[in-house]
């Protein structure tokens, strides 16, 4: 059963024009961004949506995570205090809750679902 709202698309891998030379194509393309979400001095390794879609998150070798407001561009918060590279984020499904782990052997647990609180738990991963 597909979900109401997708269409589904089948698209060739062939590198040939269209048969009747116009370069047309039924394959939905994106052209240029949407935004571009712009603060971290590093490469950004890793990205994920918070759940609502409104808000993304980043993560960055620049040993910061970055929570981005994307209807308006704007850095919301820098999640700091990782002592190296981050290697992953990722998000909850359905909680405002975000996880960055890096490359000091620790993960963070950062919790966004009070507006007024914002925590963050610190675990001990794995030594090597």
């Amino acid at each position: 059963q597909q979900a109401s709202g997708e269409d589904e698309v089948e698209c060739s891998d062939k590198d040939e024009p269209d048969a009747d030379g116009d370069g047309s194509s039924d394959c939905p393309t994106v052209r240029a961004p949407l935004t571009s979400l712009k603060s971290h001095q590093g490469v950004v390794i890793a990205a994920d949506w918070l759940v609502g879609g409104k808000q993304a998150v980043t993560a960055s070798w620049d040993r910061t995570a970055n929570l981005y407001d994307v209807e308006t561009s704007e850095l919301v918060h820098s999640l700091t205090g990782h002592d190296q590279e981050l290697t992953h984020c990722c998000t909850h499904p359905t909680q405002r809750l975000v996880v960055t782990s890096s490359r000091d052997t620790t993960f963070r647990l950062w919790d966004f679902r009070d507006p007024s609180i914002h925590s963050v738990n610190v675990f001990q991963g794995h030594t090597e």
